[in-house]
């Protein structure tokens, strides 16, 4: 299975993406009572996923593979989990498209702000990722775009602007997540140090939600 985690612009989806991969390898499930395995692709040209790899504790593989051949290039064992933190869909959608047409989930990264719903629902002279993900269906071997599902990120607790953007994200047509990625000092500076439990709070959290929907295999 591969998942894809895309964001129109910066907003913290590389960190989101680590902990996450971390968070599927080790959260204890009734499907997978021993947690799963995972590797790590890094489709953004800045790298920083494959560098938090090299100089944090990672107990799984990330690859460098920002290419819009990624499609082609990328190797996934059938029994592991594929974590791909693609390059920003504003700047780099051509990689985008490529890792659309292999992705088996996406997970789009919102701050639930003005700044990031306008860009996701109206960006100026380019495509939104609705259409993005839509188009991605005639390219795919099933013939079908792939789930998608919104995360809210840096959100703060009890402010309303989480509850009015999922309700926002939601009259477009989009699948919000229950789960939310709170702003948070230590996720900020997570990238590049070795990773906490990520088993335990939102992310582990995520997993469990994902696998009830039916979204983990």
């Amino acid at each position: 299975m591969l998942i894809a985690n895309v964001s129109p612009r910066t907003g913290g989806k590389t960190t989101d993406s680590g902990l996450l991969a971390h968070a599927v390898q080790e959260t204890k499930t009734k499907k997978a009572p021993k947690g799963r395995k995972v590797k790590g692709f890094d489709a953004d040209h800045s790298q920083q996923f494959w560098q938090w790899a090299q100089n944090g504790d990672f107990a799984f593989p990330v690859d460098k593979l920002a290419t819009a051949r990624f499609h082609k290039e990328y190797v996934l064992p059938e029994d592991v989990i594929g974590i791909v933190d693609c390059g920003h869909s504003e700047n780099h959608p051509d990689i985008t498209d490529s890792v659309l047409r292999v992705a088996d989930l996406v997970i789009l990264h919102m701050a639930p702000t003005a700044g990031d719903f306008e860009r996701i629902v109206e960006p100026v002279d380019k495509t939104t990722l609705a259409d993005m993900i839509k188009r991605s269906a005639s390219l795919r071997a099933d013939g079908q775009a792939p789930p998608a599902v919104v995360l809210l990120n840096r959100t703060v607790p009890n402010a309303k602007s989480s509850k009015n953007y999922r309700a926002e994200m939601a009259a477009e047509g989009w699948d919000v997540l229950a789960t939310t990625i709170p702003r948070s000092e230590a996720f900020a500076q997570a990238v590049g140090f070795p990773v906490m439990d990520a088993s335990k709070g939102p992310f582990g959290a995520l997993v469990l939600e994902l696998e009830s929907r039916g979204l983990l295999t």
